[in-house]
């Protein structure tokens, strides 16, 4: 048996794995007590009227005369047919009797309260029950919650500790991203980027004085709530599970703090350097979130798995191009536990043959998946998937086969094109990309073998004549999204890679610089995230910037570490918001800045679907190799040998140092242009505009 405690007053904590149960209510054992006192007492004084009033009835009905106290008709009496076994009105003796309805019941017990000893002092104890319960509500609910957005009062244990005993109630928890650094500038940004995407926010911070301050247009956000910790003490953390209670995504958005030191010089305060934050703080998270979230890895359900008896096998119809007067032909059969689809192509003509599922039987949702997954067998052509929605859009992926070889073959729905509704093989540029399109109604598949490509433009991996291939199943695909982004800073990938002082010299300023290490630190704590065995993104901005903040900008996402440029907290939080959202930024690194275009400037040049296809053509850090990207270089201490005052001016009196400083006076970036090196000038409408 469970102990009562533990739902009276707490609320349960949710299993290991599943989303958590909901909150229980927050009942309270003393008024309880006194609303049930309050209800017996009640019901004590009714029974005792009643008990009285049907005395006086069956009186009454006996001497054919009312009996009852007059004081107890003052309810204007109705007369009501066959009340509680009084005769009816219609024809029978005794009406003064069948007087005695309901209403004269009312008043009966209204009398009976008033004059009855036993009655009076039941509702005497009903009333007292009743109001010390209300008091007592009153008095507990009065205790607010300083950890809950939008509570004042006493302190309380916050979220992270466990529901606390009065004021709002806390938030579902449920699929809620935490963020670290929430209250710093870019920190905050994120949360209220994702508040505008209705995701429920965690914010993990040291000060919840802060945090209500800084979020004080947001307090009133049912799904917003802050955790109190210091990423630089592990034993602020507490329990990882606890910690990460109905968190499934997280943002690293830290940073060392700056100040005024006793000393009257700038630099980190209260021990929040970049070490203790960037790398060493970014750890103690780590190992907390690698406690509390497994690791995802891909799903897939079968759609179709034709299995070894042909009589049931769901097997899928040829269609050729005999339909527009070709002479192609293909048939489909059940060979070995595989569908086998063969026929010849002929050129002339259509020069298609395809095959496609049955358009009465349905096809589960693909809405929660990104991709589908065959199992084939081909003969070296390149064929092409099609998906055609019950709208009637249709989307089409090619695919390669290698001859006589078992392949599994993925197809991102990111992959598929969209195909225009009046005329084949032609692509629809306005058309909504599959992967954001609404898959729920799939109409039917179907692979095509097609001397065509795209646009009218020839296949040339697919050979006319004779053809085969088998397809062993054909499964939906959901990949995790990433289960950790971390903004960290441009730079940190090309200082790692330099090995002498003459190589840094020579680079920019800020790897020049690197005050306190904080390129190195960044860069371990990006290593570390790599190793954690989790799902991740990192996100490297380039300058911060704080102009032209309302501006839509096209954004640049590159990889390799070889760039400058500027880049706003708002699109920052913008493209993490994303970057959460989809598979195609799982284990990735890269860098971004706003297009130095001279047409940059563009309504929807930074919209959701831009950034999701700009996602798509990344690498993933472990295929760098593949596309000439240089491989991340290990990750390494600071430089024993930091620079001199003299040495730290020089830098300082770079021209790209001054041009920055001039621009934006009050920014701390070390990266930039000279005044005599071209400017970067926002355009609108083709026209300079003023910053």
């Amino acid at each position: 048996k469970e102990d009562t405690s533990s739902w009276i007053h707490r609320r349960r904590a949710p299993p290991a794995a599943g989303p958590p149960l909901p909150a229980m209510p927050r009942l309270r054992i003393l008024p309880m007590a006194a609303a049930l006192v309050a209800c017996l007492c009640l019901i004590f004084a009714a029974q005792r009227a009643q008990t009285t009033h049907e005395k006086a009835l069956g009186l009454a009905t006996r001497s054919r005369g009312l009996a009852v106290p007059q004081s107890a008709l003052a309810v204007r009496p109705r007369v009501v047919p066959g009340v509680r076994g009084v005769p009816s009105r219609d024809g029978m003796a005794g009406k003064r009797a069948a007087v005695v309805t309901r209403a004269t019941f009312e008043g009966f017990v209204i009398n009976q309260l008033l004059t009855n000893p036993q009655a009076q002092a039941a509702l005497g104890a009903a009333s007292a029950a009743l109001l010390g319960g209300i008091g007592l509500l009153v008095n507990r609910g009065s205790r607010a919650d300083p950890s809950v957005p939008g509570s004042d009062g006493a302190a309380a244990t916050s979220p992270a500790r466990g529901p606390t005993r009065g004021g709002p109630a806390p938030v579902a928890l449920a699929d809620a991203v935490g963020v670290f650094g929430a209250t710093g500038k870019t920190g905050s940004e994120v949360v209220k980027s994702l508040l505008a995407e209705g995701k429920s926010v965690i914010g993990y911070v040291r000060d919840q004085a802060k945090a209500k301050e800084t979020f004080k247009d947001a307090v009133n956000v049912k799904n917003l709530a802050f955790r109190q910790c210091d990423v630089t003490k592990p034993d602020t953390l507490g329990d990882s599970a606890t910690l990460f209670e109905g968190v499934s995504q997280v943002v690293i958005a830290l940073g060392p703090v700056y100040g005024k030191l006793p000393s009257g010089e700038f630099g980190p305060i209260d021990g929040l350097t970049p070490q203790a934050v960037d790398y060493e703080g970014v750890i103690n998270v780590l190992n907390s979130a690698k406690t509390a979230m497994k690791p995802n890895t891909p799903t897939t359900d079968k759609l179709f798995n034709w299995g070894w008896v042909p009589d049931q096998a769901d097997l899928w119809t040829n269609f050729d191009d005999v339909i527009m007067g070709g002479t192609s032909a293909s048939k489909v059969e059940s060979v070995g536990g595989s569908m086998k689809w063969s026929g010849k192509v002929i050129a002339e003509g259509g020069g298609f043959c395809g095959m496609r599922s049955d358009p009465e039987k349905p096809i589960k949702s693909l809405q929660p998946y990104d991709a589908l997954k065959m199992r084939i067998r081909g003969d070296g052509n390149r064929y092409k998937f099609t998906i055609q929605l019950r709208n009637g859009t249709r989307y089409q992926c090619p695919f390669d086969t290698t001859k006589g070889i078992l392949q599994d073959i993925e197809l991102p729905f990111s992959s598929f094109v969209g195909l225009s509704s009046k005329k084949a093989n032609e692509v629809d540029y306005n058309a909504i990309p599959l992967s954001e399109a609404d898959r729920s109604d799939i109409a039917f598949m179907n692979v095509v073998l097609s001397k065509f490509e795209f646009n009218g433009f020839p296949n040339r991996a697919g050979i006319p004549g004779e053809f085969s291939l088998s397809i062993d199943s054909i499964d939906a695909v959901a990949k995790p999204a990433p289960q950790i982004v971390m903004v960290t800073s441009a730079a940190v990938e090309r200082n790692a890679r330099i090995t002498t002082k003459e190589q840094r010299q020579a680079d920019i300023p800020i790897v020049q610089l690197n005050p306190q290490g904080i390129l190195n630190w960044k860069y371990k704590g990006e290593a570390a995230l790599r190793d954690s065995g989790l799902t991740y993104s990192v996100i490297r901005p380039c300058g911060l910037t704080t102009l032209n903040e309302t501006t839509e900008f096209a954004l640049d996402l590159l990889q390799g570490d070889r760039v400058s440029g500027a880049i706003s907290r708002k699109e920052i939080a913008s493209l993490v918001t994303s970057a959460l959202s989809t598979p195609t930024a799982d284990g990735k690194t890269f860098e971004v800045r706003r297009s130095e275009a001279r047409d940059a400037v563009a309504v929807g040049a930074a919209s959701r679907s831009v950034i999701l296809q700009k996602l798509q053509t990344l690498v993933k850090d472990t295929d760098r190799y593949k596309t000439g990207l240089p491989v991340l270089p290990m990750a390494v201490d600071p430089p024993a040998e930091e620079l001199s005052k003299e040495e730290t001016q020089k830098v300082l009196d770079d021209p790209r140092v001054k041009a920055q400083r001039k621009r934006e006076p009050t920014a701390t970036q070390v990266a930039g242009r000279a005044d005599d090196e071209p400017s970067f000038v926002v355009y609108r409408n083709g026209k300079p505009i003023p910053a």
